[in-house]
C-alpha cells in the first residue's frame, strides 16, 4: 500500500464520527479540502458502511491503474 495515499486518507478522516456511508467519507473528505488523490482513493472504495478507520484502510484500493482509471470517469 503506497503509504503516502494512505497518510492522506488517514489524516483527511482523523476527525471523522464513525461509522458512516461510502458517501459520508465522501462529503467528509470534500468539507476538510482534501486533495484530489484523497477523493479518487475514497470514491472507489466499494459502497458500504464503515465503523471505523481499518475497515477504511482494508477497502481503499491504493493500485496506480485503479486511481488511475477512476480519474477518467
Amino acid at each position: 500500500m503506497d503509504s503516502s495515499g494512505w497518510a492522506g486518507v488517514a489524516a483527511a478522516l482523523e476527525d471523522f464520527d464513525f461509522p458512516g456511508n461510502k458517501q459520508d467519507l465522501v462529503n467528509h473528505v470534500r468539507q476538510r479540502q482534501a486533495d484530489d488523490q484523497t477523493v479518487r482513493l475514497i470514491r472507489a472504495m466499494p459502497v458500504g458502511v464503515y465503523r471505523n478507520i481499518s475497515e477504511v484502510r482494508s477497502s481503499v484500493r491504493l493500485d496506480p491503474q485503479t486511481t488511475a482509471t477512476m480519474t477518467l470517469r
